[in-house]
């Protein structure tokens, strides 16, 4: 009897610290298609991100769609704007590396009856941080020497909080 009340409360105080860790919070995921596969060079892509815990870390992703048959790079250049609630403007670059080994990277996307169209996650920044709290704007644009990059059916923005494994970057 006593060890089966021992199990109860070990099962009971497993659940409460899942419960007190808060889980996976995703800022956001939102993707956005492009009219013909083109995404025009100064036309960036603008996504409202909600800031509530600017202490956290997060992860940003970018997943993008590419027509292998239209899309001439093997990298895509990407610049991304971050404005903050009170106006501060931070600016980093991002390259999606969609060939590898003369390869094409990604798994060929499921659902579409056009061939060659392959699906390419990429994380930009591993353990990211925003100074406040609010509402920020990112505008992420394509930065190819093209003026009208062909090929791309889609642009996802993935933004989640995670843990810096400490234990992990010992090794």
């Amino acid at each position: 009897m006593r060890n089966k009340v021992g199990k109860i409360y070990t099962v009971i105080l497993g659940v409460l610290l899942l419960c007190s860790c808060g889980g996976k919070q995703v800022l956001i995921d939102e993707t956005r298609e492009f009219d013909r596969a083109v995404w025009q060079r100064f036309t960036p892509e603008s996504f409202d991100v909600k800031v509530e815990n600017p202490d956290d870390y997060y992860r940003i992703d970018i997943e993008v769609v590419v027509d292998s048959a239209l899309m001439r790079n093997e990298q895509l250049p990407l610049t991304v704007n971050m404005y903050s609630p009170d106006g501060e403007r931070r600016m980093f670059y991002a390259y999606i590396n969609l060939v590898e080994h003369g390869r094409w990277k990604g798994e060929m996307q499921k659902g579409r009856t056009k061939k060659g169209l392959r699906v390419m996650r990429q994380t930009i920044r591993p353990f990211f941080t925003f100074n406040d709290k609010g509402v920020y704007r990112m505008d992420i644009g394509q930065a190819t020497s093209q003026y009208e990059l062909e090929g791309l059916y889609s642009l996802r923005l993935d933004i989640e909080r995670t843990e810096i494994d400490y234990k992990a970057l010992e090794d």
